[in-house]
């Protein structure tokens, strides 16, 4: 009961904006986390290291690692799961090209369940996965760039439940870097909310006029690359604008010779 008090109350002051929070709790203090990560299968391919997450939190304990991979495509639809048991200290390479999936790119969370937790559950922690993805459009370079949020966690009847806040007021996001030194950028969002979400991108030259100006709404698990032109380099700055309290992208920049991928 504590924990749904606790989930309320949470809501509330987020909703509001009163001592808020960026992600919210789990009901279960038993809960596996993931963050959402971005997988993408065009020009550039994507590669996940997956590791024995029990081995790093109790490595006095030898024990398996029960994992469940959620695959989603980018308009939502759940593709499929894959299940892996881990033994200690073992850690597999994910290659999201030879999972034939039908989607250019998507969204994908990762739950971890092992027996001997009680270390996490005492120091009121939770078993979350915040792993490394790796991009490269030549599968010899990659760029790595961890998971974005702390964005859901896997209830008792493995239901994905959002961890992500939201609140009455629309909130502002600026990206910590500058965009005029690439010919394109990618803006990533993933919606892991059972609700849509709304977001406004705009952009600005060197001294903040608007260039650009668009819309669009995430239905309920979907994915959207946002992507804009910057041959000219005029764009400079970014700003989000959403009801989620939180919203971050994942970032690709792209250059003549290579590209970078990053958390704004």
């Amino acid at each position: 009961m504590k924990m749904y008090i606790k989930k309320l109350i949470y809501f509330l002051r987020n909703f509001l904006k009163i001592k808020t929070h960026i992600y919210n709790y789990p009901i279960n203090k038993y809960a596996s986390v993931s963050d959402s990560f971005f997988y993408r299968n065009d020009f550039i391919k994507t590669v996940f290291f997956l590791s024995n997450i029990a081995s790093h939190t109790n490595p006095q304990i030898k024990q398996k690692d029960f994992v469940k991979i959620y695959i989603f495509s980018n308009t939502g639809e759940f593709l499929k799961v894959l299940n892996f048991t881990l033994k200690p200290f073992e850690t597999k390479k994910i290659i999201f090209s030879d999972l034939n999936l039908k989607s250019n790119y998507g969204s994908f969370y990762v739950f971890h369940n092992f027996n001997e937790n009680e270390l996490l559950v005492k120091n009121k922690s939770f078993v979350t996965e915040r792993g490394y993805l790796g991009f490269s459009d030549n599968s010899i370079f990659w760029n790595f760039v961890h998971g974005n949020h702390n964005s859901a966690y896997l209830s008792k009847k493995n239901k994905i439940k959002s961890l992500m806040t939201m609140s009455f007021f629309i909130n502002e996001y600026f990206p910590q870097l500058t965009f005029n030194d690439c010919d394109k950028f990618d803006l990533v969002f993933t919606n892991s909310e059972n609700m849509n979400v709304k977001y406004r991108i705009k952009t600005y030259d060197s001294e903040n006029k608007i260039i650009d100006d668009k819309k669009f709404k995430l239905n309920s698990f979907n994915t959207t690359k946002a992507s804009f032109e910057n041959n000219d380099k005029k764009i400079k700055f970014v700003k989000i604008f959403s009801k989620m309290y939180f919203p971050r992208p994942v970032i690709f920049k792209y250059y003549s010779k290579y590209f970078d991928v990053l958390h704004g």
